[in-house]
């Protein structure tokens, strides 16, 4: 597939799951809040999309209740972008919100080890 009608289709996709997500999830499956849609990978063959997802509530169970879900997101993907094969779609947690919280917990201990080295060389 190529490289700029790929990423036209995530740019899409992203669209649909984003308005699903806002507007169409049942509400007793909206109980995660903001929920953010990090990524979209659609597969070379386009038979599959990653979508990658993150909640700061119930981070547990974000997947497994957008997974069900999932084929209705299909056929609306199916329906607006007018595919021939709608991909099938897959929900990953993204935890890279989390990760990068931590690379700053362990950069601002290092900073505050480093002027309390400087206090002390000073005295």
């Amino acid at each position: 597939m190529e490289q700029n009608r790929k990423k036209k289709i995530e740019r899409n996709i992203r669209n649909i799951v984003s308005d699903f997500i806002t507007w169409e999830l049942p509400d007793e499956d909206n109980i995660f809040g903001i929920i953010n849609i990090s990524d979209i990978v659609l597969s070379p063959d386009g038979s599959y999309v990653d979508i990658k997802v993150s909640s700061f509530v119930k981070q547990d169970i974000l997947c497994k209740t957008l997974a069900k879900s999932a084929y209705i997101i299909q056929k609306h993907i199916g329906k607006k972008i007018g595919l021939r094969m709608s991909p099938k779609v897959r929900f990953r947690y993204d935890n890279s919100g989390e990760i990068g919280a931590e690379v700053n917990e362990v950069i601002t201990e290092i900073d505050k080890e480093i002027i309390n080295l400087e206090n002390k060389n000073k005295d």
